[in-house]
This record gives C-alpha cells, sequence and structure tokens, in this order.
C-alpha cells in the first residue's frame, strides 16, 4: 500500500486520542511501560493481536525482535516469525524495502497481492489474517527499527497506514528507550548466519547476472569444476537445492549487492 497522496481526515475525538497516545508514548521507559502502551492506547488506533518489533541493522537483516501480545507466542509461531533465513519477518523486511519503504498491507482480501500471494498465505497459515508493516527509513544501520502489527481486526486501509506513519516516529523512540532497560531478555535475534566467501559472493554475483559456470571461470581465472564446487558450497550454507534459489535466497538475506566488487 503506497502512503495516501492527501491527508486522511481525523475527527475531533481521532485527534483527541492521538495526543493522549503520543503522550503516553513519551512516558515509555520500560518493557512493561511499552506492553501497556501498545495493549492499551495504541489499540485504540491500530488493533492488533501481536506487535513484533525488530531494531538494528534492518536493510542488512541483522536485528533483534521483541513481541508484545496478550497471549505469549507459541515456539512454533516465534521460529516461524524469526527464522534468520526464510522467516516472516525476514520476508516483510524484503517486501517493504523493496516495495519503497511505505507502509505495506498482507491480506487475502487486499487488492495488492501481486508477487506476495505465497508470503499472505504463510501469514495466514500462522494465523495472521490482516497485517500492516512499516519501518524508519530515515534511519540506517544499527539503530533503525521495523514494526509488524499482526492479527488486525479488519484489512487496513489508508487511513491506518496515515495513522501508523504518525505514530511511527513515537513508537521508534519509546522502542529505543525501552531498550537499554530490556537488553538481554524477551528478544530474539534475527540475523543471517550464512557466512559466503569473498569468492563465493564473486561467483554468486555472476550467477545473479546470468552467467555459466564456463563463463564466471573466465571472468574470475578460475576452472569451471572450481566454479562448480563454488555454487555447490553456496548452495548448502543457503539451504537450497539450485542457483535460481540461491540467488532469490541470497536477495532476501542481502548478502550480494548490485556493487558488490568482483
Amino acid at each position: 500500500m503506497s502512503p495516501p497522496k492527501t491527508f486522511a481526515r481525523l475527527h475531533q475525538h481521532d485527534l483527541e486520542h492521538l495526543v493522549m497516545t503520543i503522550e503516553k508514548a513519551l512516558e515509555v521507559q520500560t518493557r512493561s511501560q511499552f506492553f501497556l502502551w501498545a495493549q492499551g492506547a495504541l489499540q485504540g488506533f491500530l488493533a492488533h493481536e501481536a506487535l513484533w518489533c525488530a531494531h538494528g541493522d534492518i536493510e542488512a537483516m541483522r536485528m533483534r525482535v521483541e513481541c508484545f501480545s496478550r497471549a505469549v507466542p507459541s515456539a512454533r509461531l516465534e521460529s516461524k516469525v524469526t527464522d534468520p533465513s526464510d522467516g516472516l519477518l525476514s520476508r516483510l523486511v524484503d517486501d517493504w524495502l523493496r516495495g519503497g519503504r511505505v507502509p505495506r498491507v498482507y491480506s487475502k482480501e487486499g487488492s495488492d497481492q501481486t508477487g506476495r500471494r505465497q508470503l499472505i498465505a504463510d501469514l495466514q497459515r500462522a494465523g495472521f489474517e490482516h497485517v500492516m508493516v512499516h519501518g524508519v527509513k530515515e534511519i540506517q544501520g544499527e539503530h533503525g527499527s521495523f514494526f509488524v502489527f499482526a492479527g488486525m481486526n479488519h484489512l487496513p486501509d489508508a487511513h491506518d497506514a496515515y495513522v501508523l506513519q504518525l505514530l511511527l516516529p513515537h513508537l521508534h523512540l519509546a522502542l529505543h528507550r525501552m531498550l537499554p532497560h530490556a537488553e538481554g531478555r524477551n528478544s530474539t535475534e534475527v540475523a543471517p548466519t550464512v557466512l559466503l566467501s569473498k569468492r563465493e559472493i564473486q561467483v554468486l554475483h555472476w550467477v545473479r547476472n546470468g552467467k555459466t559456470n564456463q563463463e564466471i571461470g573466465q571472468i574470475l581465472g578460475i576452472s569451471s569444476p572450481t566454479v562448480k564446487n563454488h555454487l555447490q558450497k553456496i548452495m548448502r550454507k543457503l539451504n537450497v537445492s539450485n542457483r535460481a534459489q540461491a540467488v532469490g535466497k541470497s536477495a532476501t538475506l542481502r548478502l550480494v549487492a548490485h556493487t558488490d566488487p568482483v
């Protein structure tokens, strides 16, 4: 979903609620205060079952995630969301980055499903019919943040996206004020453990650019069998079975950039 082209109309009671929500956000210092704010004032604007808050280097997919929910998520759900290779959170971040870093909506009722049907289906299998996400695009590096409102009680619309944009700075600041008081507790690390060598990254770069093993060997000054060996190691590390899957997963995990040296 793209940001609304015009300001959404907020009624007087919405404005009063917005001021109150922001005021409560300014009081957040601890994890328990963040929980009470998320399950209280914030619910009045963006009703949800669970709020997943990622912090760290969002673009590099190196982050930790906090979950705020009335019901403690099961270990299975936690794994589905936070798996560093192909968990829901990493895929949502990737889609948000590719989609222009604007509020994004995921629902089978939504109109914008192109290229995202599998992700929407996987979110539904995890129990989340309507999901909205957004992150702080102005802050990059280790101080970034990304928020997933999972299990919303209706299909989010332009009004919800506008409210999320208004509240995003306060979500970000409240989260980062809370972190020094919650470090090491109730958080899960989401960071790719895949370590590709410089040569493997070079090979993957040229695979992504459509080169054959022979062509890659000529470019890098190595033999075709050596290229094949590198590819087999890459596929084992990424837990994939072919070249196309390796390219796709490396893109999701941000392992190879367009400007990688070759």
